[in-house]
C-alpha cells in the first residue's frame, strides 16, 4: 500500500457476497493509484469478509475492519472515515461500482480549487441493465459553486426532497470527522443512514463545486433500497429512516446557535425532515396494499404527530393525503365545549356560497358564538360581513404553508369547530380537516347542491367526498334524501339543515297578503345568473314559445348578470330566433328595491333549473305571494308539502306552459296558489337558525335531522341518477351528431384548451377542432 493515499474510499458493507467482487474491482480499477479502500464488515453472516480478506492478501491498499455486531452502515462509514489516511474521502456501497477515473477526477477538482465537497453526476443502473433516467436526473447536481452558508442551501433548498446520498461527493476528510463528532458516537441508524453526514458536511464545508462526470454506478433495488413493503415489520424498517433524522436535531440546533444566521440550517433540516416522512409515505403508496393501510399510519404516527404527516404528505406525496383522509380518527362534536366557529370557503363574494356563510355567521352571533371566516384567497368582499366577525385570509403559495397558516388561525382564534362551505366543490378540503385535527379542531362539511350534482357535471367528486368523509365530524346536506344519498354510500355521520334565509327573505318576514288574479297580459318573471349548465335559462324561450302556441298573453322579464356561458345579448338572440322576443324583456342584474318592486309587479315566478340544492329564489318569490311554475325538483325541501307550486316534469316545457295556463284562466285557483306560497314562505323562515346552527357545532342536533335511508328514497336516488345519465348521454350524442357543444361545457373545454395550450403545443390539430365545436 502506498504510504500517503490521496483518496480514501470507505465501503461499508453487509451480506454483499453477490456483488462485492465487482465493487472491489472498480476500485482496484482506479486511473489513480494512490488510495486506500477501507471495507468495514458489519457483522456479515455470509462470505463477504472472506471475499475481501483474499483481496487483501493480493493488494494491501484494501483493508478490511470488522465489527463484531451488526451496528448500522452510519457505524461503518462512521469507523471508515475516523480511520481514513487520505485528505479525501469517497463512499461506496457494497452492492454499486466506481467509475474507473472517479477518484482521480473528483480529487484533481478538489485540489484545483480548494473545495470541500466535489459532486459528481451517477450512473443509475436498473435491474435489467438499462439505465433508469429519472432518478438519474433528479441525482444530478444544480450547481457547480457554492460557497459558505449558499453551501448548505444549494444542496438542500428548502421544500425540495432531500437528496443526501453520500456516495455523489468526494469529501475532505477533515470535513467529515467534524460531521461525525458532532453526532453520538454510538449512534445507530438503520434507514436513510447517510443523510446525518451528507447534511451536517454540508452545513460546515466552506466550498462545494460540481462536475458533470458520472463517476459513480448505483445499482437501482439492489441491497435494502426500493423494495415491496408487504408487512408491518418491513414498513417498521422503512419507517426508522424518520428516526435517522430525528437524531440529527441536537446537532442542528447545535450549529444554529454558533451560526450568525441559523435560518438556513434549521429551514433545511425541516425540509429534510419533512421530505423523508413524505419519502416513508411513498413506500406505504407504492409497495402496501391497502389493508394494512391503517396499522401502517398507526404505526406512523407513534413517530410523528399527525400535523407534520399531514405537512409532508402535501408537499411530498399529495396522493397519500386521501389515504390520511380515508383512515384518520373520526373527531366527535359531542362532548365539546364551544365558544369560537370558524367559517371557511373560497372568498366572499355576493354569490349563493357566500350569503349563506354570511347568514350563518349571523346566527351563530346572535347565539353567543365568536366567530371568525377564513378566506381560501384574497380579494373578499367584506362591506356585508356582520359587525362582531373577524375575517382571515389563509396565505401562502405552498400547500404546507397555507396548512401551516391553517393551523396557526385555529391556535391564534381558539377555534372549537370548523364548518367549510368549500365541500363540494374543492379538492383540497380533506388537507385541511386534517390538519385541523391535528389541532382536536373537528371540521363539518356543508354541501351546497343535491347530492347527485357531481354525476350531473359528469366529475368524481362523490367518490371524493365518500372516501374522505371520514376526516369530518358532520357532513351537512340540504335535503332528507341527500342524507339518504350519502348514507347509502356508507357516510353514516350525515344530516340536514336548511339554508338560511336571504336578506330578501328576511325583509319579507311580515306575511304579505295574497294576490289578486292577474289582470291584463300575464306577468312572468324569473331572476338569477343567466347560467345554462343548472338552471336550464333557455328552456324559458321554449316555454315562452309554448305560451304562445297556447294563446297566453303574457310577458315575461329574464332578471340577472350574465355568466361566463351565457350572455344577456346571447340569450335575447335565441328569443329572436324561437320569434318571442317581443313578449321577452332581458333587463339585466337589479338590486334592492329595484328587484323588490319588479317581483312584486309580477304574477308567476318561473323556474326552468334541472338541479338546485335550497333555491332561495323560489321561497324570495312566494315570500312575495308569487306562485311558483317550476320543472320537478322534488328533494327540495321547499317543495315538499307547498300548494303554491305547479310542476311538470323535466324538460317538458309544453306542460309547463299548460300548468301556467290554468292558473292564468282561473282566477280563484290563483288566488289560493297565491296564499299557499305566503304560508310556504312562512314555513321557511320558521326555523329557529340559530339554536339549530348551536345544535349542529355543539353535537346535539335532533334525529330528526338525520333520517335513516328507505327503500323508497333508494329507488328516487335510482331513478335521478338514470335520468341525469341518460340526460348527458343524449347530449354527447346530440353534440358528436350536430358537431356542436352544450353551453354548460364549453367553459370547462376552454379552460382545458387554455391548459393544452401551455404544455401540449403537439395537440394543435385535436384543439383546432375542439375549438370549432365550441364555436371559438
Amino acid at each position: 500500500m502506498h504510504d500517503s493515499p490521496q483518496v480514501s474510499i470507505v465501503m461499508p458493507v453487509f451480506n454483499d457476497e453477490d456483488w462485492i467482487t465487482e465493487a472491489l474491482e472498480s476500485c482496484l480499477s482506479q486511473t489513480m493509484a494512490d488510495i486506500e479502500v477501507i471495507c468495514v464488515d458489519d457483522a456479515s453472516t455470509d462470505s463477504t469478509p472472506e471475499i475481501i480478506e483474499r483481496y487483501h492478501q493480493k493488494d494491501p491498499r484494501v483493508r478490511l475492519i470488522r465489527q463484531g455486531e451488526n451496528r448500522s452502515a452510519f457505524q461503518a462509514r462512521r469507523v471508515g472515515v475516523m480511520a481514513a489516511q487520505a485528505p479525501f474521502v469517497l463512499f461506496l456501497d457494497g452492492d454499486d461500482e466506481l467509475a474507473p477515473q472517479a477518484a482521480a477526477r473528483a480529487a484533481a477538482k478538489a485540489e484545483e480549487t480548494g473545495a470541500d465537497l466535489v459532486g459528481f453526476g451517477v450512473a443509475v443502473i436498473g435491474p435489467n441493465g438499462g439505465t433508469v433516467a429519472g432518478y438519474q436526473k433528479r441525482l444530478a447536481h444544480t450547481h457547480t459553486h457554492l460557497e459558505g452558508e449558499d453551501v448548505l442551501r444549494g444542496l438542500f433548498p428548502v421544500s425540495k426532497p432531500a437528496q443526501g446520498q453520500l456516495w455523489r461527493y468526494l469529501f475532505r476528510t477533515e470535513v467529515l470527522r467534524t460531521a461525525c463528532s458532532l453526532l453520538p458516537e454510538d449512534l445507530v441508524l438503520s434507514r436513510v443512514n447517510d443523510l446525518p453526514l451528507t447534511y451536517l458536511a454540508a452545513a460546515t464545508a466552506q466550498l462545494f463545486v460540481s462536475i458533470p462526470d458520472r463517476l459513480y454506478k448505483y445499482h437501482f433495488r439492489r441491497g435494502g433500497s426500493g423494495h415491496r413493503v408487504d408487512d408491518l415489520a418491513q414498513f417498521q424498517f422503512y419507517a426508522r429512516g424518520i428516526e435517522s433524522v430525528e437524531a440529527l436535531a441536537p446537532a442542528v440546533r447545535k450549529i444554529a446557535r454558533r451560526s450568525p444566521d441559523p435560518e438556513p440550517i434549521l429551514d433545511g433540516y425541516e425540509t429534510i425532515r419533512l421530505s423523508i416522512i413524505g419519502n416513508v409515505l411513498g413506500y406505504l403508496l407504492a409497495s402496501a396494499s391497502e389493508e394494512h393501510y391503517g396499522e401502517y399510519l398507526a404505526h406512523l404516527y407513534t413517530l410523528v404527530n399527525q400535523s407534520d404527516v399531514v405537512l409532508a404528505a402535501a408537499d411530498y406525496a399529495p396522493d397519500a393525503l386521501p389515504v390520511l383522509a380515508k383512515h384518520s380518527k373520526r373527531l366527535e362534536l359531542t362532548g365539546r365545549s364551544v365558544r369560537n366557529v370558524l367559517l371557511t370557503t373560497k372568498a366572499i363574494t355576493t354569490g349563493g356560497v357566500s350569503l349563506v356563510l354570511l347568514a350563518q355567521a349571523r346566527y351563530l352571533r346572535d347565539a353567543g358564538f365568536n366567530v371568525t371566516i377564513a378566506a381560501q384567497n384574497r380579494g373578499s368582499v367584506t362591506d356585508q360581513i356582520p359587525a362582531g366577525v373577524n375575517l382571515v385570509e389563509v396565505t401562502g403559495r405552498k400547500s404546507s404553508t397555507r396548512l401551516r397558516n391553517w393551523a396557526e388561525i385555529c391556535r391564534s382564534e381558539s377555534i372549537d369547530v370548523i364548518i367549510d362551505h368549500q365541500t363540494l366543490y374543492s379538492w383540497t378540503w380533506p388537507s385541511y380537516a386534517l390538519m385541523a385535527g391535528a389541532v382536536d379542531v373537528p371540521t363539518i362539511g356543508w354541501v351546497h347542491s343535491f347530492a347527485l350534482r357531481p354525476v350531473y357535471d359528469l366529475k368524481h367528486m362523490i367518490s371524493f367526498i365518500r372516501d374522505q368523509a371520514n376526516c369530518l365530524a358532520s357532513l351537512v346536506t340540504l335535503s332528507p334524501l341527500d342524507v339518504s344519498f350519502w348514507k347509502l354510500q356508507g357516510v353514516a355521520h350525515t344530516a340536514y339543515l336548511p339554508n338560511p334565509p336571504s336578506p330578501m327573505l328576511l325583509n319579507s318576514q311580515v306575511a304579505a297578503p295574497a294576490k289578486s288574479a292577474p289582470q291584463g297580459p300575464l306577468k312572468l318573471i324569473w331572476w338569477g345568473r343567466l347560467e345554462e349548465h343548472t338552471k336550464q335559462v333557455s328552456q324559458l324561450i321554449e316555454v315562452a314559445a309554448q305560451l304562445r302556441e297556447l294563446d297566453v298573453d303574457f310577458t315575461l322579464r329574464i332578471i340577472g348578470p350574465d355568466s361566463p356561458g351565457l350572455t344577456a345579448a346571447d340569450f335575447a338572440a335565441r328569443a329572436k330566433s324561437r320569434g318571442v322576443e317581443d313578449v321577452i324583456d332581458v333587463v339585466g342584474p337589479l338590486h334592492g328595491q329595484q328587484l323588490l318592486d319588479a317581483i312584486d309587479a309580477a304574477d308567476i315566478f318561473v323556474s326552468t333549473s334541472v338541479l338546485e340544492g335550497y333555491q332561495l329564489t323560489l321561497a324570495e318569490a312566494q315570500s312575495r305571494g308569487l306562485p311558483a311554475a317550476m320543472y320537478e325538483l322534488p328533494w327540495l325541501t321547499l317543495v315538499q308539502n307547498n300548494g303554491g307550486i305547479v310542476t311538470a316534469p323535466q324538460g317538458e316545457a309544453r306542460a309547463l306552459a299548460r300548468q301556467i295556463q290554468k292558473l292564468a284562466e282561473d282566477p280563484r285557483r290563483y288566488e289560493q296558489y297565491s296564499a299557499a306560497s305566503v304560508e310556504a314562505a312562512q314555513r321557511a323562515l320558521s326555523p329557529d337558525f340559530s339554536q339549530l346552527y348551536e345544535q349542529l357545532v355543539t353535537g346535539t342536533l335532533p334525529g330528526e335531522y338525520s333520517p335513516e335511508p328507505t327503500l323508497s328514497d333508494a329507488q328516487r336516488i335510482l331513478d335521478w341518477i338514470v335520468f341525469f345519465t341518460e340526460r348527458n348521454a343524449g347530449l354527447l350524442r346530440t353534440s358528436r351528431k350536430r358537431r356542436i357543444v352544450p353551453d354548460g361545457q364549453k367553459t370547462l373545454l376552454r379552460r382545458a384548451l387554455n391548459r393544452a395550450d401551455a404544455v401540449a403545443p403537439g395537440l394543435r390539430p385535436l384543439k383546432r377542432r375542439v375549438k370549432r365545436l365550441i364555436g371559438r
